[in-house]
Order: structure tokens, then C-alpha cells, then sequence
């Protein structure tokens, strides 16, 4: 199919969408009557039954904590497994889970933690420290084929190179149905414990892998104190460790004595891969819920008899929907048949429709992307050259105009509201300067001071993007306000995604756009993602996995494979410590934010508990059906 052919599909899809979205309103009070008529989108039926219907943007196919990547597979693995902790829905903080508690070292490097003793297996075994620490080695075996393994990397002894910095890059934020159907056709099968063996290494690579040399490792740094106590030594301090082992990525998985007899005191990294130990059958779980179904038309989790806090547990079911696509799921939530829809792919003229109405719902999303900055190329090893790129693009007019108001302009790295002090040019700390703020002015005097008057003698920037309309469209944008303000011309180079990793491997860019899916809230983890130095050791296979972000946009990350010859650093890398906090990065600039995404959801309103956060991570334990409800009686909901 040609360029033009594709791009007239797109098109002709969005205005279908669009129009079945307005056509659907008018049965309920007109595109626009919700300000004065309707209250809610669609038919509210109040079930008698707490079963929560659910549209997720597809049905679960992963449901090993290790393997699952994205939703729904990530909201099904929080469900049926439960962590050290959880994320308290609202704030994110860490709340109790299979630990009722937790302590630290003074120095923030060692956690303890004291296991419940009430915590029960779905097969009545009971839940014990070594089932993390035999778990979390598995993740670590299981290498490329486990998406956040790297989350695990300050874990002494977890990895013997710094974590891999994030290539994740946001490749179509309108993903055209060609695309989905070919991501769908592409999807990984579902993991389930028949068909993880079938991932067994190759003769081959047991071979290669035991030819290579091996460096003396620490010990993994997990102790098993006693079946209730498990101590974690890092290798960095942490303060906020006990949220981050909330991901799905630290869950256990009960896995059994002969797989993995002899393997628990050695780290993981000092083995010769092994076939990871395969999950019992059938699937035995932790969490508040247990497998019941599974089908080509919905998974079915039901409330599982054996979780220590099942009192606490309102729903008796989640199902999880097959949907096809976006007009399937909105079309089944007007009609009532599905109580809430996540992960759908809302075009901005569909969001501006759904806004009116109160069981609509829009939250800002922990998906950044950024423009970084080559450092090896001159100017931009200039700091005033970073800083007047910066300060002379006008976010919220990117995000309200050429981002049609589907994105949230991005003034600092971290999409949280806490205040961030950076320290300026007399060393005074100051929390209010912590954001940046479109300046003109100030830009056109750094670019004085910095020798380029007007931006004369300014050389061409090289603005690498990989090919996508919305990433060209938002480059466009951007130049033309260098253009503007500072007197700088742009050559925007488009490359396919292959040729895009491979400029960003060779440094072979002036400015190039990146991005990031935020797996948890702690700023290090997030910090080191965006901006740790590239590993000098091929550590990570080539390989792209897609996922989605809340509002249907598609994210591929990619792992490159590199070598000390194709990595270059930059004298930043080099010279400079690593960044870990966000203060550090405002101040050094080491790239520019530009726009966070956001997330979407429609749910209806008898509906309590579903609250949205930056990871997009509800928690199902916390929903509840209120059978009594009644809408307002001044404006009845047809």
C-alpha cells in the first residue's frame, strides 16, 4: 500500500470514527448537549451483581509477572499476584501487601522486609521469602524476554553494568488500523505454564553461552532470613524502593523445588543460562483474584478464596471484554454493556465530544517525550546552547495546537506535582525556578552570551525523529520557533525505525527525539532510564516489543544491541556524574522535555475505586458496584 493510499485510510477512519461518536451522542442528547441535557454517556444500568466489565484495550494474554509488559497484561498480573507492597491507587505511595512492614539501613541501601504469615498461595501453600527471592532470579534468567528485568538492576549483584538506558520511542501516537491489525497479528501468545517451555534455549545457545568467559560476580544481595523476612542489599541508596517492588515485575511466582534446587545462594548472572523454571498448573496465584476463564471472547478472574484480605475484596468478578477496536468499545459502553473503558485509542475530536460528559475521565499520563541533546557536537556542549533551545519552545502551544490538546505540555522531566528545588547561578536553592518557562527573551540573551547573536553563525541542528506524521508535524513546529526566536535553521531528518536506532547508536544527530513509558514514580529509576551512559557491552539483543499507552497510542521499546565501537559517549557522559534526580537534570539539560501524554477512560458511575493515576494502574481490589445508585433527580439519565 503506497504512502498516500495509507494516509487516506487513516483519514477516512478517523472522520468515521468521529462521526459515529457524534451520531451515537445525538441518541442521547446531541454532540454537545451533555453541558445541558445528558449527564452521562450512554444507558446506566446499575448491576445487582458486583461483576466488573471491563474494556482494556484487548484481552490479557501474559499472565507471568516476569513476562507481562503493558496493559491489559499488567492489569491482570496485579490482580491475580500480589508484591511486597502495592501502590495505593490514589497517590501512588507504597501500602502493605505480602509485607505488613519494611525498614532501612540509615544509608537507604539495605530493606527489610517482614512477610505476613497469614499470606496463602491459591493452593493453600503458604507465601514465604523464598519464593521472592527464587522469583526475582528467574526474572533475571529470563533476560531479554522479561521487559522490566532492569528494574531489579540496583540489586546487588543483579547486573554487573550500569541499567541500560531507555529506548523507548513513541512510533505512532494514532496507530491507522493496518497497524493495529498488524501489532494484533504480531502479539505474543498467551503465557501460560503449557507453553512457557517452548521457550527453552537452543542447543546453540547453551553452546555459545558456555564458550564465553565469565567474570567473578557478587552474590545476588537477597537474603532469606527466615521464611517471614527478606533483607535486600542495593547497590545505590534508595528511598523509595519499597515502591518500586509494587511493579508487577517483583511479584513471586511459586515455582518448584526441583527447578530450582541449588540456584538460590549464587547470582543469577554467575549461571550458564538455564531454562527458566516453569509456573505450576495449573496457574497458582497470590493476589486478590484467581484464573477462572479464558476464551477467545473474554478472561474471567474471579475473587479468590485463599487471599488474607478477601473481606476487603468487594468484586466478585472482573471480565475482561474482547473489544476490536475503539467504535466496538464505545458503542458497548453506551449501550451498558461494559461498566468502564481504558486503553482505547480516542481521537481528539472524540475527546472533545466525551468531555462534557461526567463519567468521562482524562489524567495525565507518566509518558515523556524529549528532545536530548548530542554533547559530542558542538554548540551543543554549551550549556546556555541547551538552554535557549529550551526556554524558546512554547510547550503549551504544541500541546493545545499541533498536539490538538491530546497531550500535557511537559515543563519539567517528572509528571508529579511536587516542587523540585534547582540551584541557580549564585548556588541558591530555589524551588519555585524548578519548571521551565517559555522565555524568549532569555533565550535570545544565552544565545548572546553564547557567541551566535541572532543565530548568526548558528550551524544547521540535525533534528533526528524516527518516520512517523505526528512526529514530523511536532519537529516542524518545534524549528519553526528556532526559526522565530532564536534565528537557527533545522534540517528535520526522518528515518525508518531501523536507521533511527542505528543514527542514535552512532551519535550521528544533533537533537533527537526520545521517549519514555514510566514504569514507577521513583525519580532515580526514571533518571537513570532517560540518561545512565549506554552500557559499553552488547548486553541487550536487538529486538522491539509494542505496547500501548492509556490512550491507544503506540509505544515500541527497543533494545539495541551495542558494541564499545558503535557507542559513542558524550564528554557529558564521560566527564560527569550520573544524573539521579530530577534537579539535576533541569540544571545540566542533558535534553529538553517536551510533552507528557495522557490517558483516557470512560466509567460509569456507580462505579467506586477505579482512580486513575500516572502509571495507569487501577487497583481492582479497591472497585465496588454501589447497586443503590440512582442518578441526580433534577436531570435524569435516559
Amino acid at each position: 500500500m503506497s504512502r498516500s493510499q495509507s494516509k487516506h485510510k487513516l483519514i477516512h477512519w478517523r472522520v468515521r470514527l468521529a462521526i459515529l461518536l457524534c451520531v451515537s451522542l445525538l441518541f442521547v442528547g446531541g454532540c454537545f448537549e451533555a453541558e445541558q441535557g445528558e449527564l452521562y454517556y450512554g444507558r446506566v444500568r446499575v448491576p445487582q451483581e458486583q461483576e466488573f466489565r471491563w474494556s482494556d484495550g484487548g484481552l490479557p494474554q501474559v499472565f507471568d509477572p516476569a513476562l507481562a509488559s503493558a496493559p491489559p497484561d499488567t492489569d491482570a498480573v496485579r490482580a491475580l499476584f500480589e508484591g511486597l507492597t502495592d501502590y495505593d491507587p490514589q497517590t501512588l505511595a507504597p501500602v502493605a501487601g505480602v509485607a505488613t512492614h519494611w525498614e532501612s539501613s540509615a544509608d537507604r541501601r539495605t530493606w527489610t522486609f517482614y512477610l505476613r504469615h497469614d499470606a496463602h498461595w491459591s493452593n493453600g501453600a503458604s507465601v514465604t521469602a523464598q519464593d521472592f527471592l527464587r522469583s526475582w532470579q528467574r526474572t533475571l534468567r529470563l533476560g531479554d524476554r522479561a521487559p522490566h528485568a532492569d528494574l531489579l538492576a540496583n540489586i546487588v549483584g543483579a547486573t554487573h553494568e550500569p541499567p541500560q538506558r531507555a529506548t523507548t520511542n513513541n512510533t505512532a501516537a494514532i496507530p491507522t488500523p493496518e497497524q493495529k491489525q498488524l501489532h494484533d497479528a504480531q502479539a505474543q501468545p498467551t503465557a501460560t505454564p503449557d507453553n512457557l517451555a517452548q521457550t527453552q534455549p537452543t542447543p546453540e545457545t547453551k553452546q555459545q553461552s558456555a564458550n564465553a568467559p565469565h567474570e567473578a560476580m557478587p552474590a545476588f544481595g537477597v537474603e532469606v532470613v527466615n521464611d517471614y523476612t527478606l533483607r535486600v542489599q542495593l547497590q545505590r541508596p534508595d528511598a523509595n524502593f519499597p515502591a518500586l517492588v509494587a511493579h508487577p515485575v517483583f511479584r513471586p511466582v511459586q515455582l518448584s523445588d526441583e527447578m530450582e534446587q541449588g540456584k538460590e545462594g549464587a547470582s543469577p548472572a554467575a549461571h550458564e543460562p538455564v531454562a527458566p523454571a516453569e509456573l505450576k498448573t495449573p496457574v497458582v496465584t497470590n493476589g486478590a483474584f484467581q484464573l477462572a476463564k479464558l476464551s477467545a471472547d473474554n478472561v474471567v478472574l474471579e475473587r479468590a478464596q485463599n487471599y488474607w484480605n478477601k473481606g476487603a475484596v468487594a468484586l466478585e468478578r472482573v471480565r475482561f471484554v474482547n473489544v476490536p477496536d475503539t467504535e466496538t468499545a464505545l458503542a458497548a459502553y453506551r449501550a451498558g454493556d461494559v461498566d468502564a473503558v481504558t486503553n482505547a485509542n480516542i481521537e481528539p475530536l472524540a475527546v472533545k465530544l466525551l468531555a462534557p460528559y461526567k463519567d468521562f475521565r482524562r489524567a495525565t499520563f507518566g509518558a515523556l517525550t524529549y528532545y536530548e541533546f548530542n554533547a559530542a557536537h558542538a554548540p551543543f556542549d554549551d550549556l546556555r546552547i541547551r538552554q535557549a533551545l529550551t526556554l524558546a519552545v512554547d510547550r503549551a502551544r504544541l500541546s493545545a495546537d499541533t498536539l490538538e490538546g491530546a497531550t500535557e505540555p511537559a515543563d519539567k522531566f517528572l509528571p508529579t506535582d511536587e516542587p523540585v528545588a534547582v540551584q541557580t547561578e549564585d548556588r541558591q536553592s530555589v524551588p519555585d525556578e524548578a519548571k521551565l518557562v517559555y522565555d524568549v527573551p532569555r533565550a535570545q540573551k544565552l544565545l548572546i552570551e553564547a557567541g551566535f547573536p541572532g543565530g548568526a553563525g548558528f550551524p544547521l541542528i540535525r533534528l533526528l525523529v524516527n518516520r512517523n506524521e505526528q512526529h514530523r508535524e511536532v519537529a516542524q513546529a518545534v524549528a519553526a520557533m528556532w526559526r522565530e526566536h532564536l534565528g537557527v535553521e533545522t534540517e528535520i531528518v526522518v528515518k525508518s525505525w531501523d536507521d533511527y536506532e542505528t543514527a542514535l547508536r552512532t551519535g550521528d544527530y544533533d537533537v533527537a527525539r526520545r521517549s519514555i513509558v514510566m514504569q514507577t514514580t521513583d525519580e532515580e529509576t526514571n533518571m537513570l532510564a532517560m540518561f545512565a551512559p549506554p552500557a559499553e557491552s552488547s548486553a541487550k539483543n536487538n529486538g522491539v516489543t509494542t505496547t500501548q499507552t492509556p490512550n491507544g497510542s503506540t509505544t515500541e521499546r527497543a533494545a539495541g544491541k551495542t558494541t564499545a565501537t558503535e557507542q559513542k559517549k558524550t564528554p557529558l557522559q564521560v566527564s560527569a556524574p550520573p544524573i539521579l534526580t530530577e534537579a539535576q537534570a533541569l540544571a545540566a539539560l542533558p535534553a529538553m522535555p517536551v510533552y507528557f501524554a495522557s490517558s483516557y477512560a470512560l466509567v460509569k458511575p456507580y462505579v467506586s475505586g477505579f482512580d486513575a493515576n500516572l502509571l495507569d494502574a487501577p487497583s481492582l481490589q479497591r472497585i465496588r458496584f454501589d447497586t443503590n445508585w440512582q442518578p441526580p433527580n433534577d436531570n435524569q439519565n435516559r
